[in-house]
């Protein structure tokens, strides 16, 4: 480790890559955010509506096809990445757009296959799939093929053993293939290990699964790499790629999805929120080492602060513990709370889960000391859906864009009907319903927080700041 090396200095983001909902890159994502664009549309499948029931409790319906997908964004070229097409069918393809994203946020960086010792660099990434593409095509080979046959047998018990052979084997051959390699890409730690590698990368390479704070987690242990000298470049993010309607059908039982065309956080409207697809991946250094360098710094992560939830508790989100993040992080950061002019909530608007992060906000932040509110907040939600692994990766995009542009993002609102405990006179915040110029008055840098939770796992905030070179 370097003599000079603190643990606590701050870490410089000086790469960034993502794609969302009507956004295959970084200026689009932006752009559609400035523009107050909702990017929410239909399940691109084309036979969703045969398990659309909004009346239904059956766990194989779905009361709503809406969400932010990405479509023809998707897609994937494996010979641009020097990976095997013939690698593609059956194979998880969150790997693939990991791959993509991660690739892209080393170009914006400045970073090619020799400008780095390939172990110094880490990829950390921040993963939670219920079920992929990979998984499902096992199961359906080995378990789903063969209980099939079974219940044929029990039908049909005078059908010869050689038919129902056959049956198995046309069943098999019209699924794609299985591989080690597509399994090996059914789980996480295999996935980053495959992106790791096909980045060049020899350094440490995990996959880390906090649910919606799964980003959040994997940010913070890139921090401490870094910190601690064990790489000099580290590559963080999250995905969350194509949800199967069989996915979603899961998904909705244990979250509330709204039956409106968008959903609504922060509102007093709120009812529920939307599927998300998409990620975003970050180039991160040491901040001297990325001032000694001249690289374009978006900005400057201070700290991040995570605490555990509670998968027993009747609540899904417990204020104590997100106040305790949020405070972790500042102390990090060593800053005050009055400092922070934005703050990228989580914002899902799930009712109970919203309530509890303002009551842990207007905890964190109290009453109003100016004459007129003056921390700006948010969720990128409104916009592209809950990106549940991936949640955290966008908001801290949307941050980082915001201070590296000196630019308030606007949220989408619900016809201004913003929640009661936000409205209240001694209220700091508002909810930032227009692009404006982010002025400071010259006391300290603009500074900006960003929560991701996930009840049955964690509770996560960060804290970023601008960096000189962009005031």
């Amino acid at each position: 480790m370097p003599a000079n090396l603190s643990k606590q200095e701050d870490i410089a983001i000086v790469g960034l890559a993502c794609r969302f909902a009507e956004a295959d890159d970084t200026a689009g994502f932006w752009r559609n955010i400035l523009e107050n664009r909702a990017s929410i549309g239909d399940h691109p499948d084309a036979t969703a509506a045969r398990v659309l029931d909004p009346a239904s409790p059956r766990f194989d319906r779905l009361h709503t096809l809406r969400g932010g997908y990405l479509r023809e964004l998707a897609t994937f070229t494996p010979a641009a990445f020097g990976l095997d097409a013939n690698a593609l069918p059956g194979a998880n393809p969150d790997q693939f757009l990991a791959i993509q994203l991660a690739t892209q946020a080393l170009h914006d960086a400045g970073l090619g296959p020799h400008t780095f010792k390939p172990d110094r660099a880490a990829f950390l990434l921040g993963y939670s799939a219920p079920l992929n593409v990979a998984t499902a095509n096992w199961l359906q080979h080995s378990m789903i093929v063969e209980q099939t046959a079974v219940i044929l047998q029990r039908l049909f018990p005078a059908a010869p053993e050689l038919a129902i052979n056959e049956l198995r084997q046309t069943m098999k051959a019209a699924l794609p293939p299985v591989r080690p390699a597509s399994i090996r890409s059914a789980f996480g730690h295999a996935l980053a290990g495959q992106c790791a590698t096909a980045l060049g990368f020899s350094g440490s390479a995990c996959a880390l699964d906090a649910g919606a704070a799964s980003s959040l987690a994997a940010l913070r242990l890139a921090l401490d790499e870094l910190r601690l000298g064990r790489c000099d470049v580290a590559v963080t993010g999250a995905v969350q790629s194509c949800a199967s309607l069989h996915v979603l059908m899961g998904l909705a039982c244990i979250m509330d999805f709204t039956s409106r065309e968008q959903p609504c956080p922060l509102s007093r409207d709120a009812d529920g929120t939307l599927p998300g697809e998409g990620g975003a991946f970050f180039v991160l250094k040491r901040r001297g080492d990325a001032e000694r360098n001249r690289d374009t710094i978006y900005a400057v992560i201070k700290g991040v602060g995570i605490t555990a939830g509670d998968a027993a508790s009747s609540t899904p989100t417990e204020p104590d513990k997100l106040v305790a993040a949020i405070r972790l992080a500042q102390a990090e950061a060593d800053v005050d709370a009055e400092t922070i002019g934005l703050v990228e909530m989580h914002g899902s608007a799930i009712p109970r889960e919203d309530q509890a992060e303002i009551q842990a906000l207007r905890e964190i932040f109290a009453d109003r000391t100016r004459a007129f509110p003056h921390i700006a907040i948010g969720s990128v939600k409104s916009s592209i859906g809950h990106c549940f692994a991936a949640a955290g990766a966008a908001g801290l995009a949307k941050a980082t864009l915001a201070l590296y542009h000196r630019i308030l993002p606007p949220m989408i609102t619900c016809r201004g009907r913003t929640h009661a405990r936000l409205a209240q006179a001694s209220s700091p915040f508002y909810v930032n319903a227009a692009t404006r110029p982010w002025i400071e008055g010259g006391t300290h840098p603009r500074r900006a927080g960003v929560t991701a939770f996930d009840s049955a796992c964690a509770h996560a905030h960060a804290v970023l700041e601008e960096h000189p070179s962009n005031r």
